[in-house]
């Protein structure tokens, strides 16, 4: 599989944004799945990046919601805050 563009690597991302599967993004990308999947085995290359770049983004983003809901007086988004917040702080130790 040829390199993918900047253009397709942005779009990858912003696929990943939207939690869609390796396979889906292929598709779209209108790349054979099988070499797509081997070229995000490597976790150094910039399409792998590209793509938990996007899913982290789109995971922080839900988490700011739910801090602002929290803050805002939200009982079940303190609740899932607190969650948060407890799991960050086990994965310190």
């Amino acid at each position: 599989m040829k390199e993918l563009s900047e253009d397709q690597l942005s779009e990858l991302e912003a696929m990943a944004k939207l939690m869609l599967s390796i396979s889906d993004i292929a598709i779209i990308l209108e790349v054979d799945e099988h070499a797509f999947r081997e070229v995000m085995e490597d976790k150094q290359a910039d399409p792998w990046k590209r793509f938990q770049s996007g899913r982290m983004k789109s995971i922080a983003e839900v988490r700011k919601s739910i801090f602002d809901l929290a803050a805002n007086g939200s009982s079940p988004a303190q609740t899932e805050a607190m969650k948060l917040i407890r799991d960050a702080m086990m994965e310190e130790l």
